[in-house]
């Protein structure tokens, strides 16, 4: 056990998990919902030497969320997910505490701006994370707090009034938290399970959004990324961004 957030930092070769509150240009859209929002974002795919997407396709690989933002970022962009990634699956117990306290520190700073705390941990991942249990230190309990149970949690249950959310291509992901929000996003394999899908699907467009898609109605994903404020049975339809302008594959639906 790691017995000060130094020690966890020193170890893992990592200075923070989750993104500055603001620092996502869309994430930041949820404030005119009242919401802050914070992202861990992971190495995508086998990029880290560890698969953190298993049902990613060619065409989501081509045009990942990696590519976009400022170019002149992404070499050192980069290197910190992948330092992120190897943490997580190299020394997990330490990655979720320190993990922990970011969070609780999130959640801290919300509230103290008068927003309600939101987390997406797959910001450019695709994890279980509702499968990720472990150990919680005793003195980060303390420290943030927590007086539950520290053997074998999720930080589902260390933060049962944050809510979390993410997109997913995992099509059998049917037992979640009640706190944790997901839509299925759509490729150019996987539309079966799309057409099937009781959660909101994402699908990303050239051009303009179509009024309907997949017998939904679609909403503008792109006004905010705050998916637990959309209506149920929609598609939530996203303008190709980063390489997934000049997609080929199928994925970015042509119309």
């Amino acid at each position: 056990m790691y017995l000060n957030l130094k020690q966890i930092k020193e170890n893992l070769g990592v200075n923070s998990l989750l993104t500055n509150e603001g620092a996502n240009p869309k994430v930041a859209k949820n404030e005119k919902l009242g919401v802050l929002g914070a992202v861990l974002h992971l190495a995508p795919h086998t990029l880290s030497g560890y698969q953190t997407c298993p049902m990613s396709s060619a065409g989501c690989r081509a045009s990942c969320l990696m590519t976009a933002g400022n170019p002149a970022y992404l070499k050192n962009k980069t290197e910190a997910r992948i330092k992120r990634t190897k943490a997580f699956f190299e020394n997990r117990e330490a990655f979720m505490n320190m993990l922990v306290l970011e969070l609780a520190g999130h959640v801290a700073s919300s509230k103290r701006q008068n927003y309600d705390p939101s987390i997406r941990l797959n910001g450019t991942s695709d994890i279980r994370w509702e499968s990720v249990r472990f150990n919680l230190y005793q003195w980060v309990a303390e420290r943030i707090k927590y007086s539950g149970n520290c053997q074998k949690v999720t930080v589902f249950d260390i933060f049962p009034d944050c809510q979390f959310y993410d997109y997913t291509k995992l099509h059998n992901r049917k037992k979640v938290p009640s706190n944790y929000h997901l839509t299925f996003s759509m490729n150019e394999t996987n539309q079966k399970f799309a057409e099937k899908q009781p959660l909101n699907v994402a699908v990303v467009f050239a051009g303009k959004l179509p009024e309907t898609y997949l017998g939904r109605s679609v909403i503008d994903g792109d006004e905010h990324d705050y998916r637990p404020a959309d209506p149920s049975g929609i598609v939530v339809g996203l303008k190709a961004k980063g390489k997934g302008r000049v997609d080929d594959t199928g994925f970015v639906i042509q119309l």
